[in-house]
């Protein structure tokens, strides 16, 4: 008999008893961490102690609170009425989503505020309510505010009054330019101590105060974001403030700076900041020369490069990545089509790299199966791989590398890789390994691969901890697939099945019958769907959360948009 205690209960175990390993609270907590929202719910659930260790500060910010119109009078319920379930409304994290003013905002608002540490407004212009109620307020995020609160010109919002404000996010294009202003404007009038963070959108008509924004806070900041819209005028004026950067750790910049204003910022930004990450991402001018100047410059510090879309790099510059492959753990190369697998090696692979987690290669064409065969031996630790439109170098002899060679894969895009079969990813042959041997996988993405079929479905998807599922263009996948998925990727939260012409409404009824965790589904462009694919989302979806359906002629879009608004309002994205 097995007579080791029983942590819940102190007394031996019986032989066909299942019991909780004994382990320290610390390494439970660890283990955690690696579990999605999901999932920690339901290990709460599990017994009292595992509820205790859910509810530590590090787990609960992997949790969310989004208010919407549809469930703002529950939770206003909950906290009138019925006051001992208010604790699991109690969310570091909170999205205000489609919301105006109103006493009911207010009143949970005045409950809850006290907890929050990072605020979401989304097509939410609330700042009036927000004063007086965020106290320990760290980040703030502005996301889809075309407009002000209607019959309201003014934003009463005083950034000052979050002494605990660390990060303003508000680069995004679809914030209008009145609010941008007023927060920049209030964080020019009434300095916030401890602000880290800015995330900006750089416009023509608003340089100056942009500038005199970074230069006040240069001081303290430690990750910048600048979404150029239109170039910068005033160069020699930005010299200045970059240089009185000394903290920066994350840099990053978009759009269409310019080469002057590039160099400007590269050459003046002191060595002194450690940088750990850089995105440059659709940074035409970036060049060899530039990218050799960053690795040389900040080669003790670097991590992380995002450089997708940087038309200009070849492998001049590309091979000088061997200055930082000792800390290099993500690298975007998307679209960079002047390199060459020959460069790739000698950056980043030229012997065995440890340190290499995160790589995208998307859309760079010239790759081969031996390149392949060589990164995968080499990069033995990469947890995301997206090889997405190289189609030479991904055939079902090259994935078959990866198979073998990449055990740690979590996600995997092999988007357009149309030379993949059956064969590939079953691994036919005793020799080859199989797409099911990749057991962490939790992402994976065949968009395209136009040859994968049923067999595919039925003998290769075998994940039972498989996330997210994108199927595009996939003719050959039918009924009987769909049975093979639902049964051997049962916990399935994101599912794409587009431009699928044998998908039917009978394989929408065994999705949502077979997927419990569903949240995210799209069907579009599935030419068989009809007004029973809806019937059957409205019965049995319990937790679907988004909902797409493009391009369907059967679907009427007002009659569906009517009834999920009345009976699903818990899905909060819809296209048809």
């Amino acid at each position: 008999m097995n007579t080791l205690p029983n942590k819940f209960t102190n007394s031996p175990m019986d032989d066909d008893e299942v019991v909780l390993p004994v382990l320290p609270n610390e390494v439970w907590i660890t283990i955690f961490t690696y579990l999605p929202f999901g999932d920690l719910q339901q290990a709460s659930a599990v017994c009292k102690h595992w509820c205790e260790l859910t509810r530590v500060p590090v787990l609960r910010r992997k949790s969310k609170l989004v208010i919407t119109p549809y469930n703002l009078m529950d939770i206003c319920k909950t906290i009138r009425c019925r006051v001992r379930f208010c604790k699991y409304l109690l969310c570091e994290s909170v999205e205000l989503r489609d919301l105006e003013v109103q006493e009911k905002l207010i009143i949970i608002l005045e409950y809850l505020g006290s907890r929050i540490r990072q605020l979401k407004l989304n097509k939410s212009p609330v700042f009036s309510v927000l004063n007086e109620h965020l106290p320990e307020l760290e980040e703030l995020i502005l996301t889809h505010l075309p407009r002000i609160q209607n019959g309201n010109n003014t934003i009463s919002t005083d950034l000052y009054k979050f002494p605990k404000l660390k990060s303003v996010h508000m680069s995004c294009a679809n914030v209008t330019y009145y609010i941008k202003i007023h927060l920049l404007l209030n964080l020019t009038l009434v300095p916030c101590k401890n602000i880290q963070r800015l995330s900006l959108e750089l416009n023509s008509d608003q340089e100056d105060l942009i500038m005199y924004t970074l230069d006040m806070y240069a001081h303290s900041l430690r990750h910048v974001e600048i979404i150029v819209r239109s170039k910068p005028s005033t160069i020699g004026k930005w010299q200045e403030i970059f240089k009185k950067f000394t903290q920066l750790k994350v840099l990053k910049i978009a759009g269409n700076c310019g080469y002057k204003w590039l160099k400007v910022a590269l050459e003046n930004l002191p060595k002194e900041n450690r940088l750990q990450k850089i995105d440059l991402n659709g940074c035409l001018e970036l060049n060899d020369d530039f990218m050799k100047f960053i690795l040389n410059k900040w080669s003790h510090s670097v991590e992380s490069l995002d450089l997708m879309v940087c038309h200009c790099l070849t492998d001049e510059s590309i091979k000088q990545l061997k200055l930082v492959k000792h800390k290099l753990y993500h690298l975007n190369l998307a679209y960079c089509c002047r390199v060459t697998a020959q460069g790739l090696l000698q950056g980043i692979a030229e012997s065995t790299n440890d340190k290499m987690l995160n790589l995208n290669l998307s859309h760079i064409t010239s790759l081969s199966e031996e390149f392949i065969f060589l990164l995968t031996e080499r990069l033995p630790n990469l947890t995301s791989l997206n090889l997405e439109n190289c189609r030479d170098a991904v055939t079902d002899r090259s994935v078959n590398f990866i198979f073998s060679n990449l055990r740690h894969l979590r996600h995997l895009s092999l988007n357009d890789c149309v030379r993949i079969t059956d064969a590939g990813l079953i691994g036919t042959e005793a020799s080859m390994s199989a797409l099911s041997d990749l057991k962490r996988l939790e992402t994976l993405s065949l968009r395209g691969c136009r040859n994968v079929s049923n067999r595919s479905l039925l003998k290769a998807l075998k994940f039972q901890q498989l996330r997210k599922l994108t199927l595009g263009y996939c003719y050959q996948i039918s009924s009987s697939g769909i049975e093979g998925l639902v049964e051997y990727c049962p916990a399935l939260e994101e599912l794409t099945i587009t431009s699928c012409f044998m998908i039917s409404d009978d394989c929408v009824l065994q999705i949502v019958l077979g997927l419990p965790r569903l949240r995210k589904l799209n069907v579009s462009n599935c030419v068989n769907l009809t007004m029973r694919s809806i019937d059957y989302v409205m019965t049995y979806c319990k937790t679907l959360q988004e909902l797409c359906m493009n391009g369907i002629d059967a679907v009427e879009v007002e009659q569906v948009q009517q009834k999920l608004l009345k009976q699903k309002p818990q899905i909060l994205k819809v296209e048809l």
